[in-house]
């Protein structure tokens, strides 16, 4: 399980073998079961998640409906960012969408890691920019595909969401409604 990590962690800086200590010292094991939640809305996230098995969605409520604006799977962090990093109350929810074992850390324990060493402070620098870059992705997704081009390209980028999330979170995820993801589909059984 740690050793997941490690290698998530390597495939952006290769930790040290005193840096590399630090995982099994501050990372706790966590099981979350589906349905349940790893951050609420107006609650201040105090831990980050490596998910070593499972999925979660975040969502915010909208004039009483529930919108998706991501996922988590495996070998990737999950937090509610803006809350975690500023220590404020979160404005989403995180959300098991199935069973999830994690390794946890609190925000404490990853201030104190920066601190002391420089590889960590880099390594979230660049965990970061790799997390920016997949949400600037997303949002130009939305704002410039069709329904249909979005939904291609989720079957070619990201096959895990239509392959283990329920359509009625795919289809808010992907901004559209349940008829016209349906619609969507049909179309491209019939190309």
């Amino acid at each position: 399980m740690y050793e997941q990590l490690r290698v998530y962690l390597d495939s952006f800086v290769k930790l040290d073998d005193e840096a590399a200590l630090e995982i099994e010292k501050k990372f706790v094991k966590k099981k979350f079961p589906k349905g349940s939640f790893l951050a609420h809305e107006g609650e201040i996230t105090r831990e980050v998640h490596f998910i070593i098995k499972g999925c979660c969605r975040f969502y915010h409520v909208k004039d009483g409906r529930t919108v998706t604006h991501w996922f988590s799977f495996e070998d990737t962090f999950t937090t509610s960012l803006r809350s975690f990093t500023t220590q404020t109350p979160s404005v989403e929810y995180i959300q098991a969408v199935e069973n999830c074992t994690v390794l946890s850390l609190q925000y404490e324990e990853l201030s104190k890691l920066y601190e002391q060493y420089q590889q960590w402070e880099r390594l979230g620098r660049l965990v970061m920019e790799d997390f920016g870059r997949q949400m600037l992705d997303r949002l130009t997704a939305l704002q410039t595909l069709t329904a249909k081009q979005r939904y291609i390209m989720l079957l070619q980028c990201e096959p895990r969401i239509i392959q283990r999330i329920p359509l009625n979170l795919v289809s808010s995820y992907l901004g559209i409604t349940g008829e016209t993801l349906s619609r969507v589909r049909s179309e491209i059984r019939i190309s």
